[in-house]
Order: C-alpha cells, then structure tokens, then sequence
C-alpha cells in the first residue's frame, strides 16, 4: 500500500513539475526601444516593419528584407531575437540561419516556450503559429542550414511541439 500512495506521489509531483515548466512563457530580455537607440538599426527596422505585417515564405523577399539581412551584425540580430515583438524574433532567427549562426540551436533553446503567434503568408495562404514551431520549421531536415536537426531529432521536436 505504501508503494502505491509513494508511486502517485512521484506521478503527481513529476506532473506538476512537467506543467509548471510549459506554463512558463518566453519572457524578452531586450526591449526593442533598446535596440533602436542605434539610428541605423531603428531605421532598417522601421523600414521591415512599415511593409512587412507577416513573414513572406513565398520564396522571393521584398528590399526591406534584404536591407535587414544584410546590414544588421550577427550580435544585433541575436538582440532581436529577444525582443517583444514576434515577428522581428522570428525574422532575425531566420536571418541568422540563413547565415549559419554557429549558436543557431542554443537561440532556438531560448524559444522553447515561446508561444507568441506570428502570421505568415504563402502565397494566397495566411498562416499563424507560435514563434517556436516557425524557428522549429526553419531548422528542419529539409533546410539550408548548416546546424539543422537530423529527421529523428525533428520529428521528436515536432512530436513534442504539437502537443
């Protein structure tokens, strides 16, 4: 009897540690009004995000895109990933992937809770996800990156993730 009373013990705490851990939520370490006091990042900034209201996965990107992706530095764009705003989360790690960000995996960890939505378009199609599934899909087996997750390990993500 007392094996069982101890067994639902250890289940229930192990149950309750497992909630507490998806309860917490991705919480941003840098403000974007911090990031903008550089002029030059507030302007490349402000040009994505006054033509840009969703990530375009349609292939071909627009200027303001290429503008941020091939003038902000590798440090000021793990800085967005840090931000409170989705969208510039996820399009700096997608830039930073599309870079082959050596440290590509362990800002991916960071996002693990990250459940704010981001929208999307493909095409004619209007998509919205959490942030952690988009940096999940820009790390598949199928990408680019150099640093991308073997199908094994993808699918256990994806297995957990969709939950």
């Amino acid at each position: 009897m007392k094996r069982i009373v101890l067994t639902l013990i250890v289940l229930l705490l192990f149950n309750c540690a497992k909630k507490d851990q998806k309860d917490k939520h991705f919480q941003p370490t840098t403000l974007l009004k911090e990031i903008i006091k550089n002029e030059r990042v507030k302007n490349i900034i402000w040009d994505f995000k006054l033509t840009n209201l969703e990530i375009n996965r349609s292939g071909k990107q627009n200027k303001e895109y290429e503008i941020f992706r091939n003038n902000l530095t590798e440090k000021e764009l793990v800085q967005i990933t840090e931000c409170e705003v989705p969208l510039l989360r996820c399009i700096a790690f997608k830039t930073l992937v599309e870079q082959d960000c050596i440290n590509i995996r362990k800002i991916f960890n960071r996002h693990l809770n990250d459940y704010d939505l981001v929208k999307g378009h493909y095409y004619d199609v209007l998509i919205s996800e959490p942030v952690k599934i988009f940096m999940l899909n820009q790390l598949s087996p199928y990408s680019n990156s150099k640093f991308k997750f073997s199908k094994k390990e993808y699918r256990a993500m994806q297995d957990e993730y969709y939950k």
